[in-house]
């Protein structure tokens, strides 16, 4: 019995190891989704072309953004319909997974970005 009990404990550790190495080391959206310690950033955008149709109702966009550091970053995300150009977009990301948007007027970005946003 201690040496079933040895292997399962042994099989869950392993595999605990796994996972965890592949949500730190693997750098795409699923794992970025699923990995409770990168922490959720948010990112400032400005919608300056079209965005490109990969269906009837999904409009996919990258742009170049700026976190709540400062740090310019590139950032993909959907949406379910064409954003109006000039406008400005609050992401709220974990490294590449983009959970959420939501459209900003200039005066609600941190000042810092907004200076060098403009």
């Amino acid at each position: 019995m201690i040496k079933v009990f040895k292997v399962v404990i042994g099989t869950v550790i392993v595999a605990a190891i796994i996972i965890c190495s592949f949500t730190f080391f693997v750098k795409n959206e699923l794992a970025d989704m699923l990995n409770p310690f990168i922490p959720k950033k948010d990112v400032f955008v400005e919608i300056d072309e079209p965005g490109e149709k990969v269906d009837a109702s999904t409009f996919e966009y990258t742009l170049q953004g700026m976190n709540e550091d400062g740090k310019e970053t590139t950032v993909t995300f959907t949406a379910s319909k064409e954003l109006r150009e000039g406008a400005y977009l609050k992401l709220t990301t974990k490294r590449t997974y983009v959970k959420s948007w939501e459209e900003v007027q200039v005066n609600e970005m941190p000042a810092a970005i907004r200076d060098k946003m403009n």
